[in-house]
């Protein structure tokens, strides 16, 4: 393991692996197909991505989140390690070209989604490549029992016969057993070598606190502990509107959410790495890539989805080994909205139907076409048009990606629109005087006819391809246009991206997955019960509700949760009660012990303390299964 570790330090500056890294490298490196489980930052891509450094050849790994695959390519460019990735709405030509890219310009990691496995093609060209490992990464999305079933995930088993020679990890951070047997079968494993690290964080001190004014319960907490933290709400005007009252209170906070363009993005994230900001109030969309060791404080204003996202955004604390806090920071309205969300939001097929036939009608898509391609719009805007409930049509939305007939994702972006406002004749005598612009002209009229008679909406990634132009060269040549009289020009915000996966068929398209929503349904059900039994239930110790969750037997009270903490103080006060009734007795007062677990039989621990500690004070004598008042 002497390379492994000359590896591990040379592009990632660590000097040791973390347990049980190295355990899951060297039996990648002996050729064994592996199934690792290690909690969220445990470090699983190392896992897979030091192995393929170390042997010769290419990395085929299998990633389901675009903005996952887009983080971990660009974090193995930093590291001047050559990787790629087919993604978003590319041409056979485009995705050839990788293939040959990956084939003779010595890349290290290919990423891809798995629906690209549906695509004979695409597996032809992949057996062609020299593969030296398979990683799948988020692997519980193969079984359905998976908190994010993705049925592309299944073309993984296929995958495996053409590769039979090439080992395969399966890499998740949350899978009970039943979860681990499907990701076995599923993708073919071959008796693998199954390595896990326990879910304990012993670091972590897990809370959940009902209070009516949270604000200023969050404002205490943040103020007594200055070290940088991550506070999660569920809607992006919470992360605005809680990030400003902070700031009001002279704390250095900003926000997060997922319809920040990228730049604003990456300077948020920048600065809070950096420890220019310490309080960073964020969606769930504040997640891909967060490493920050020093994080003291994880805070949720809101009740999560469920116990495998809570675990993971709470698991954002202490990474450094040190004391941190998870805590949940509740009222009754937080159960409330809750229950509310969840009764209102579980889908059925007429929905699923309805969702789909407006989406693909709005946009024009005709029976029997549309496979491939890509639709920007505004989401909120599409839900007012056909009077639809955001967060259901979200959820609708959700399920047509996993079930892989489309891809759904939110970024925010612009749709651009164009008018050429001179005729066809002064518009070419305008650029032959302009022979850097004319290159943008024309690539526009080639894609883009009509465009000197309507508002045309224009794609300034297809623009920029085609043009080889950057995207803000683009629109800072068109606005230039329109101060020469040139055209009108103006960007509407669009906040969604949809790639169709599959042509038109509507009802045929919907009822061939209608059978994996009763699935769906009841596994959301499942999920929502055990959130909320984590939430509500006072006598449990959360470390204990949170391991058996993902089938960790362990039945040890951890003594420094919220609910042993408070547990551990009824307690005292129960003592003292018993304490002061048995001291009301006169001297010589025999008391049987079969009658005091009688009297007590609720109350046997404290019980048994507060007489333990009557003997030690010389108040009562123990003789013969009796006690004695002296």
């Amino acid at each position: 393991m002497f390379e492994a570790q000359h590896i591990l330090k040379k592009y990632w500056g660590h000097d040791a692996f973390k347990h049980p890294q190295e355990q899951i490298i060297e039996s990648v490196l002996q050729g064994n197909d592996t199934l690792a489980l290690l909690p969220t930052g445990g470090g699983k891509s190392i896992c897979f991505q030091i192995p393929a450094l170390l042997n010769n050849g290419i990395c085929l790994v299998i990633s389901p989140l675009i903005a996952l695959i887009e983080d971990q390519v660009n974090q193995l460019k930093d590291r001047n390690i050559k990787a790629l990735a087919i993604t978003g709405n590319l041409s056979v030509d485009e995705i050839s070209n990788l293939f040959d890219n990956c084939l003779y310009g010595n890349y290290k990691f290919l990423y891809l989604a798995p629906e690209r496995l549906k695509n004979e093609w695409i597996i032809s060209r992949l057996i062609q490549l020299p593969i030296n490992l398979v990683a799948i990464d988020e692997a519980h999305c193969v079984s359905q029992w998976g908190h994010d079933f993705r049925p592309a995930y299944l073309q993984i088993g296929s995958l495996k016969e053409w590769l039979p020679t090439v080992p395969f990890i399966a890499l998740t951070a949350s899978a009970n057993n039943r979860v681990q047997e499907d990701i076995i079968t599923l993708c073919h494993l071959n008796q693998p070598k199954i390595l896990k690290k326990s879910f304990v964080r012993d670091e972590l001190y897990y809370g959940v606190y009902f209070k009516q004014n949270t604000e200023e319960i969050l404002y205490q907490i943040v103020k007594k502990n200055t070290a940088p933290a991550i506070i999660y709400v569920k809607s992006r005007k919470a992360t605005v509107d809680v990030a400003k009252n902070l700031k009001s209170y002279g704390l250095s906070a900003d926000f997060f959410h997922g319809g920040l363009d990228y730049k604003s993005k990456k300077d948020k994230l920048n600065a809070w790495i950096n420890d220019d900001t310490t309080i960073m109030v964020a969606t769930n969309a504040f997640g891909m890539g967060i490493d920050k060791p020093n994080v003291r404080n994880v805070i949720h204003l809101h009740i999560p989805d469920n116990l495998e996202s809570y675990y993971q955004e709470a698991g954002r604390a202490g990474r450094d080994g040190e004391k941190a806090f998870a805590t949940l920071l509740l009222n009754q309205q937080s159960i409330n909205e809750t229950t509310n969300f969840h009764e209102q939001n579980i889908l059925d097929v007429d929905f699923i139907k309805l969702i789909y036939k407006r989406f693909v009608n709005h946009h024009q898509i005709a029976y029997g076409e549309g496979f491939n391609e890509t639709i920007r719009f505004n989401f909120k805007d599409f839900c007012e048009k056909y009077n639809l409930p955001v967060s259901k049509t979200f959820q609708a939305f959700e399920f047509l990606d996993r079930q892989s007939i489309i891809s759904f994702q939110q970024s925010f972006q612009y749709k651009s629109y164009l008018h050429f406002i001179i005729s066809s004749e002064s518009a070419i005598a305008y650029f032959s005087n302009h022979s850097l612009d004319e290159i943008l002209f024309l690539s526009i009229l080639h894609h883009y006819q009509g465009i000197h008679e309507i508002e045309t909406a224009i794609d300034i990634t297809k623009l920029s391809k085609h043009t080889k132009m950057p995207e803000t060269k683009i629109i800072e040549t068109i606005q230039s246009w329109v101060l020469q009289g040139v055209c009108t020009f103006s960007q509407a915000p669009n906040d969604t991206t949809v790639v169709l996966y599959e042509v038109r068929e509507d009802d045929i398209t919907i009822n061939r997955v209608a059978k994996n929503l009763i699935q769906h349904n009841a596994i959301k059900k499942q999920q929502f019960k055990a959130i909320m039994h984590y939430v509500t239930n006072t006598q449990t110790c959360k470390n204990i509700l949170l391991l058996n969750y993902f089938d960790e037997n362990y039945n040890k009270n951890c003594g420094k949760c919220s609910t042993c903490i408070q547990n551990k103080s009824q307690q005292v006060n129960t003592v003292k009660i018993i304490k002061e009734t048995l001291l009301q007795h006169p001297k010589n007062h025999t008391l049987s012990l079969f009658n005091l677990k009688e009297l007590y039989f609720d109350k046997i621990p404290s019980l048994t303390q507060a007489l333990q500690e009557l003997i030690e004070e010389n108040q009562y004598l123990y003789q013969n299964a009796t006690y004695i008042r002296i």
